[in-house]
């Protein structure tokens, strides 16, 4: 074992933080709480909050590696930043709204251990009444606009065949592992060497789609992607989102569609196809704006 090995640790935890401070605790608690058989580091990126999330940092979880930046950079380019650093054989994204429970991560890398075709696994993403987030799903495609995890017709009928085909996580109701074409990126365990493979994060996503496109080229190399729901982690979806921000999640999310099918499903900009996705997104756009506008200050939740 060479000098670089023995240096290497089992996992490299990287949260990205904006002004989410108390969640941040809550986070970071949780991870500290765990007393695992395997090594791990923690790096918190955190895009120039202004919440005291710093120095809550400092203060109370002096172990963790911070990366300050100057300005907001987004999800993708802050994880990246941590991937850089990191020194795992697994890196897993964690969003700062999360919490882990139990031994979630010690099932996740005991999977990955025991099943080298696999670069990607996510635990069960539930709601804090523990019910089913949805995360683990097939890759999207334009009826999902439709029949998506938040849309109006999937909430009103949820046991629709296009909804059902989609979110995987919720129809699967077993403990045993299941592949999936694509998990969120509130909590995705990936092989450190994948991502050299593949290449990090796309930074062309500010915010949302970027977990999407990285296990799109990850299965593309014949990696595997699975969901392990006997692991479960806690993700406080939306919570802290809310005016000005909750406007700018709204564009992002629905920029970063775009972005996403332009990139893997059309060739050229003058193709019909780019121009109808470009057409339906803005139009999708204006009017979850304007919903948003009625409701107030309601929060935002991602609607695939």
């Amino acid at each position: 074992m060479d000098s670089s090995e023995k240096d290497m640790a089992t996992l490299s935890v990287i949260i990205v933080n904006y002004n989410t401070k108390n969640f941040l605790r809550q986070c970071l608690a949780s991870l500290y709480r765990m007393e695992p058989s395997f090594d791990f580091e923690t790096i918190v990126v955190d895009n120039h909050s202004h919440d005291g999330s710093i120095a809550l940092v400092r203060k109370d979880f002096p172990r963790v590696h911070l990366i300050e930046n100057i300005e907001n950079v987004g999800f993708a380019k802050a994880n990246n930043m941590g991937i850089a650093l990191a020194r795992g054989k697994y890196v897993l994204l964690l969003n700062s709204d999360t919490q882990v429970i139990g031994d979630a991560l010690e099932k996740l890398i005991s999977f990955l251990d025991t099943h080298l075709d696999v670069a990607v696994v996510t635990p069960r993403l539930v709601y804090p009444d523990l019910s089913d987030q949805g995360a683990a799903r097939t890759f999207p495609t334009p009826v999902n606009v439709l029949f998506g995890r938040k849309s109006h017709l999937t909430r009103l009928f949820p046991n629709n065949r296009y909804s059902r085909k989609y979110l995987l996580s919720c129809v699967s109701t077993s403990h045993e592992p299941f592949e999936v074409d694509w998990v969120s990126g509130a909590c995705l365990m990936v092989r450190k060497k994948v991502i050299e493979q593949v290449g990090p994060l796309d930074e062309m996503f500010f915010m949302y789609w970027e977990d999407v496109d990285l296990c799109f080229r990850i299965k593309q190399k014949g990696w595997k992607v699975y969901c392990v729901p006997g692991a479960v982690t806690i993700h406080y979806e939306g919570k802290s989102v809310t005016g000005k921000i909750r406007t700018r999640c709204i564009i992002e999310f629905n920029k970063g569609a775009y972005l996403y099918y332009r990139k893997h499903h059309i060739n050229s900009y003058f193709e019909i196809m780019n121009f109808v996705a470009l057409l339906g997104l803005s139009l999708r756009t204006l009017v979850l704006l304007g919903i948003n506008a009625v409701k107030g200050e309601a929060t935002f939740e991602s609607h695939t």
